[in-house]
């Protein structure tokens, strides 16, 4: 699934992520990576490497919240593009 949510950060879609935190609690998320799409203030600092914090977790824009936040790779339930909509569960994936 990450291959999936970084192809469609790179295209600079925005994805709407559903996932579940670490306490139980769902949560839904528009967030992004294009940095067009993020106010000016909020761009990475210059000379830093805007990267994806690892294989498992990933940084994003969250749009609704207007600040930077991640999320486990491995709680996400449903993922959503301008483009494409997927959903994904550990049994089957419907796109």
């Amino acid at each position: 699934m990450i291959n999936e949510i970084k192809h469609i950060l790179g295209r600079g879609d925005i994805l709407i992520v559903e996932f579940t935190k670490k306490n139980g609690e769902k949560r839904k998320m528009k967030c992004t990576t294009s940095l067009d799409r993020i106010p000016e203030s909020e761009h990475p600092q210059e000379g830093s490497i805007f990267t994806y914090n690892t294989e498992e977790t990933l940084r994003v824009y969250d749009i609704e919240k207007e600040g930077w936040r991640s999320f486990r790779v491995d709680s996400v339930d449903a993922i959503e593009s301008t483009t494409i909509s997927c959903i994904s569960t550990s049994a089957h994936r419907v796109c």
